[in-house]
């Protein structure tokens, strides 16, 4: 996955289920990600 390593990527539906699960594997792989949901309270960074 190197060849994600310094994109960035935008996730709808950040805060649960899937979209929280895309957006820690892209942050695990080097990816700036944006988060996106309806509960931002919900977001953990």
């Amino acid at each position: 996955m190197d060849r994600w390593k310094g994109r960035v990527a935008l996730v709808t539906g950040a805060s649960v289920g899937i979209g929280a699960a895309v957006a820690k594997v892209l942050v695990r792989c080097g990816m700036t990600v944006v988060g996106c949901a309806r509960n931002v309270d919900q977001i953990k960074v």
